[in-house]
């Protein structure tokens, strides 16, 4: 690359946007830099060039040669950018990164770099909650793919179907698409542990959700194993995060804070804001059935402000039902009564199924815990026939149980019998069990 070149283009750039040169170096780059730079005397690093490609609202391949082994340079830095982005919890950076690269790689002709960017770009939407779009970048990624069997982004492209219907509560092609990825990865070989990482810690999730705490408690053993060797502790965290609500699932409460707390240790020595707050959510959640309401409220608040500081209402609104549920736990009604309002008003918000049904859920605790048992029926209904729509076999016991028993406590017990019984079956799937159609 020429620098002249270089500095020909930011200058004409500039101009184009009517920026002058303080405005374009901001309070990072000097006015007379950014000259240096224009008239060919400087030439600035790899982020100095991406803060100025940001400003100047073009992609870096913009600034780079347009054809032959530069131009191939340029597209695999604004591609590793946008991966960092991602990794850095940072959505809407990746996904900005992501089409400025595709449009190089479009101009560039190179298939490959068009798939990856593709399904980079479905990876950032889909974290964006934007499932349609992402859909959309991932089919076309998908067909690239497969023409020039790239095997690394075919499995990818499996893990991000998996995690959209996931999202969509299509438990079971949402493990289909998973071991497809896997099966992939594990045939061809997978010289990218993070990538095998991800598609195991989304496998135990997914089985996880679907009621097998077995299952999932052996791909969260592999995703450590695997992460091991690499000492990647930010995904090794997420092992131990998902490790930990497994064990919790099975109410073995001392070894889940044991994992919790590995996780958060690493987790606030890497700053990874997502996960910690799910850590801390998770220790939350332990604690809370060791009846240490005051030490989960702690770690609930927490959550909630890292949250609150990244700007997921989706997390917000999960953490308050948690904090809700606390409270109630503790006596906090009115407390309670305020998180589950603010809940319902994010999840109207940032519509979703799944927390919808939660949200019933505790509803019906806390009307059943201060003193509205009768109206707690209704509330547990609507709980179990969505978590029974959604797949959400551990969730649909739980409401069946609590409704059994607050059925027997209001000495129903032949209407207590079928909620009972759906609650066992749900537990034990190779059972067989009425279906819980009872009228309350």
């Amino acid at each position: 690359m020429l620098v002249s070149s270089l500095g020909e283009r930011i200058r004409s750039r500039r101009n184009e946007l009517g920026l002058t040169q303080s405005q374009l170096g901001g309070t990072e780059l000097t006015k007379g830099f950014i000259s240096l730079i224009e008239k060919g005397r400087a030439k600035p690093s790899i982020d100095n060039l991406k803060l100025l490609a940001r400003r100047l609202k073009m992609p870096v391949g913009y600034f780079l040669e347009d054809s032959g082994p530069l131009g191939e340079t340029a597209l695999q830095v604004s591609m590793q950018a946008a991966w960092v982005a991602l990794k850095q919890d940072d959505p809407a950076e990746a996904s900005e990164g992501f089409s400025a690269a595709l449009a190089l790689a479009k101009r560039e002709h190179d298939l490959h770099g068009e798939a990856e960017c593709q399904i980079g770009l479905a990876s950032a939407l889909t974290r964006l909650e934007e499932h349609d779009r992402a859909a959309e970048h991932l089919r076309r990624g998908q067909e690239i793919a497969e023409t020039t069997q790239m095997v690394e982004q075919l499995a990818r492209a499996s893990c991000l179907l998996g995690q959209i219907e996931m999202a969509q509560g299509d438990l079971r092609s949402a493990r289909e698409h998973l071991m497809e990825g896997y099966h992939r990865l594990h045939e061809h070989g997978c010289p990218d542990l993070s990538l095998m990482a991800d598609l195991l810690l989304t496998l135990g999730r997914a089985t996880q959700d679907a009621g097998d705490p077995a299952e999932a408690e052996r791909w969260y053993q592999e995703a450590a194993t695997t992460l091991a060797p690499a000492e990647d502790l930010r995904r090794l965290s997420a092992a131990h995060v998902q490790w930990g609500a497994e064990a919790r699932a099975r109410n073995a409460h001392e070894v889940a804070l044991g994992h919790l707390a590995r996780a958060e240790h690493a987790l606030e020595a890497l700053a990874g804001p997502r996960l910690l707050a799910e850590a801390r959510h998770r220790a939350a959640t332990a604690a809370l059935e060791t009846g240490k309401a005051d030490e989960a409220i702690s770690h609930l608040q927490s959550a909630l402000l890292i949250a609150e500081r990244i700007g997921d209402d989706t997390a917000r609104a999960r953490t308050l039902v948690s904090l809700a549920e606390a409270q109630v736990h503790k006596g906090a009604y009115p407390l309670a009564e305020q998180a589950l309002a603010e809940a319902e008003r994010l999840t109207t918000v940032t519509p979703d199924s799944t927390q919808s049904a939660r949200i019933e859920l505790a509803r019906a605790r806390f009307l059943r815990r201060s003193g509205s048992p009768t109206e707690a029926l209704s509330h547990y209904r609507h709980a179990i026939t969505s978590f029974e729509s959604l797949g959400r076999r551990t969730d649909l016991a739980r409401a069946c149980n609590e409704l059994g028993e607050l059925l027997i406590e209001q000495e129903r017990p032949s209407e207590a019998a079928p909620y009972l019984a759906r609650a066992l079956q749900e537990l034990n799937p190779h059972r067989t069990a009425p279906r819980a159609t009872g009228d309350v």
